[in-house]
């Protein structure tokens, strides 16, 4: 369940203002129609600033369904993903490119931010496995960098527009059905038809397939 939601269900341009109140609606509505399902959900953002703000946060979000919470950072979110563990809160990392971390930043400084990130990704990744990372999303990263850091790290590895070398990968629902007209590219590489009636399964397998 992600804060992304922010720009295909609330309108928006980006995630700045998902609130947990949003996360915790949708969550609860996702746990409800998926009783059989593993569930990670978005801590959005300014909800895990500090060790008891994020254990409040993913608490709230536990207790409506999620059984992982998803954060954005490096090595900076190490006391936060320790302090989670110690809790008993299962946590994914998310590395790369950072939507929350864009906030009132142009196209040219989102570009220049994710290639300062780049500089110190595997290090972070390391340093977020250690502090007790489940999972880590590695996001619009180059595909020999995401092969490395899979190959290094024992957890698993979750791919977003970062090549074929993850353990996994994933993809905005809403991406798959229909052509988005907000401000982010469209990343698939089939051509989808709003208006047109989709077999999901054969889109999925087309979308991982061809994804690049």
């Amino acid at each position: 369940v992600g804060d992304s939601l922010g720009m295909f269900i609330k309108g928006d341009i980006n995630t700045h203002n998902v609130s947990l109140n949003d996360m915790i609606y949708h969550t609860r509505a996702v746990a409800q129609g998926a009783k059989s399902t593993f569930i990670i959900s978005d801590l959005p953002i300014h909800t895990y600033e500090n060790n008891n703000l994020a254990y409040k946060s993913a608490l709230a979000l536990t207790k409506v369904g999620a059984n992982m919470v998803k954060l954005e950072g490096g090595a900076s979110i190490a006391p936060v993903v320790q302090h989670l563990k110690a809790k008993d809160i299962k946590v994914c990392g998310h590395i790369g490119f950072m939507p929350q971390f864009t906030k009132g930043m142009n196209h040219t400084q989102i570009e220049d931010a994710l290639k300062k990130a780049l500089e110190t990704i595997i290090e972070d990744a390391n340093i977020l496995e250690r502090s007790g990372v489940d999972m880590l999303v590695l996001s619009s990263i180059p595909e020999s960098i995401a092969k490395e850091i899979t190959q290094t790290l024992s957890i698993p590895t979750i791919g977003f527009h970062s090549g074929k070398t993850c353990d996994g990968e994933v993809f905005i629902l809403y991406d798959l059905l229909i052509n988005s007209d907000t401000s982010h590219d469209l990343y698939l590489n089939n051509s989808i038809q709003s208006n047109k009636a989709i077999d999901i399964k054969d889109l999925l397998l087309r979308s991982i397939k061809n994804h690049s």
